[in-house]
């Protein structure tokens, strides 16, 4: 099998050959409403593809082979039934009614940074939105206009160009859709809140193919939805408005304190984190060695010219003096180069996890620390990696979208890099070992940052409930696919 493209069946008797000797018995074309129930044979396929503006890669070509692959090199086995490049919003609504009259799962895919491999997983047909990625600024009312196939460098650079930004994570390979939808944390999550706090609408495909527009006052039950509650759940966004702010020069401090302290960088950390300016963020890195050590380290965000005063104050709050510390001030796409580590991302493997804890008593900050020395010791590498919960982002209540984190103080995300495949059993070993020492001090995981064999219920905390009711009434067949099961 090959790609297929439109363009192709519109450029003569090659393609008209082709299709030719793949006649089968099964109609080329059937009613949206009839469900046919065998798969879809490759001619099939091709009268699916001249219909479509983008290309429609199936297995057995190159540009599959390539396509299917996501940032995590873990899946690159994986073997969806096709990767469907789409253009449009059109596309999308096409490639509904085809999934829906053959029984196919559609696995939405932005940049493909799944951490279970849903946007490539076997049997799905993946919509791959990466060609359908534009970036405008509406100057009139401060919006920006972004389909959902835009990567988070590609949002700061268009904007940045403009005076003006949106508060996104910092990778910048990560598709700004799939971010959205599940929140979205990052450096400016105190500011200005997540992500998804910034939308004001959007636009969708439901499973049965129809479009639609949501925003508060249209639609407002997937309005509500699409803020938080996962990608591949409910309905397939195509295009977002944000509403704008300032790109200002940023301060950035890094701070590395003794590992006999870190008891107390937590517990300070926390407070510091409860009583900031809303304009002064800081996350905190727990990092395994390999070698029975750990280290700590704060990396801290804010204003130019307020780096050196916002150190000093968390500083004052832990009440250890670090062993090292650094300061700098960059213009804003210079900072979001800088905290990305540049303008791309290579692909790597990697294991991860997350808890949200609701506090940081010396207890807690004990079974943190606790669990990446024991990682340390046991001769692996990884990561427990602390972002705040706290300033806007508790401004909503928490049933005000289905981003539900709004009464909680941190994420910890519990991470390894991964360089082969008998890895990733010793990884997620510790990383549910992790999970096991904060039992009963951890309120859920963040639904970005997705584990398999997770139940549903643990990414939403009390909007889960309605998060299932509109799913049953939107996607009762569960057409889309996301790896959770409710």
């Amino acid at each position: 099998m090959s790609t297929i493209t439109r363009r192709a069946f519109l450029g003569g008797t090659a393609a008209a050959g082709a299709t030719a000797a793949l006649a089968t018995t099964r109609p080329a074309h059937a009613s949206p409403g009839v469900l046919l129930s065998a798969a879809p044979t490759r001619d099939d396929w091709i009268a699916f593809a001249r219909t479509m503006d983008g290309a429609v890669l199936l297995p057995g070509s190159t540009q599959y082979a390539s396509a299917k692959l996501l940032f995590d090199t873990r899946y690159d086995g994986a073997s969806p039934a096709a990767v469907v490049q789409v253009r449009s919003q059109a596309d999308v609504q096409r490639s509904m009614v085809f999934a829906g009259r053959y029984g196919l799962k559609v696995a939405p895919r932005s940049g493909g940074h799944s951490y279970i491999g849903a946007s490539a997983a076997n049997g799905t047909m993946v919509l791959d939105t990466r060609q359908y990625a534009s970036v405008s600024y509406n100057a009139s009312d401060g919006t920006a206009l972004v389909f959902s196939g835009a990567g988070l460098y590609t949002v700061h650079s268009t904007l940045a160009a403009r005076g003006r930004t949106i508060p996104t994570g910092t990778c910048p390979t990560v598709g700004a859709a799939g971010l959205t939808l599940g929140g979205g944390l990052g450096v400016e999550s105190r500011q200005w809140g997540v992500t998804s706090d910034r939308l004001s609408r959007v636009s969708l495909v439901l499973p049965d193919g129809r479009a639609l527009s949501a925003s508060a006052t249209s639609n407002a039950d997937l309005f509500w939805a699409v803020r938080g509650g996962g990608g591949g759940n409910v309905a397939f966004v195509t295009a977002m408005t944000f509403r704008t702010h300032t790109a200002g020069s940023k301060g950035i401090f890094s701070l590395t304190f003794p590992s006999s302290a870190g008891t107390k960088v937590l517990t300070g950390w926390a407070r510091w984190s409860l009583s900031a300016y809303y304009s002064r963020w800081a996350n905190v890195h727990v990092d395994a060695l390999g070698n029975g050590s750990i280290s700590v380290r704060i990396t801290g965000v804010t204003n130019a010219g307020d780096e050196r005063a916002a150190a000093s104050s968390l500083i004052s709050s832990i009440g250890v003096t670090p062993s090292a510390a650094s300061y700098r001030q960059l213009g804003y796409l210079d900072a979001v180069k800088y905290l990305g580590g540049g303008t791309t991302s290579a692909r790597q493997g990697f294991a991860a996890g997350s808890d949200i804890l609701w506090t940081m008593p010396s207890e807690t900050a004990g079974q943190v620390l606790g669990a990446v020395a024991a990682r340390s010791r046991a001769g692996g590498r990884g990561s427990a990696i602390l972002d705040p919960l706290t300033g806007a982002l508790n401004i909503p209540a928490a049933s005000s979208t289905a981003f539900p984190w709004r009464d909680h103080l941190a994420s910890v995300q519990w991470y390894v890099g991964v360089g082969s495949s008998s890895g990733y059993t010793s990884a997620y070993s510790w990383i549910n070992q992790a999970h096991q020492m904060l039992a009963g001090r951890s309120a859920g995981g963040y639904v970005n940052y997705l584990e398999s064999g997770q139940p549903a219920s643990r990414y939403y905390a009390g909007n889960f409930s309605r998060l299932t009711s509109l799913r049953q009434t939107y996607d009762p067949s569960r057409r889309l696919y996301s790896g959770l099961s409710f």
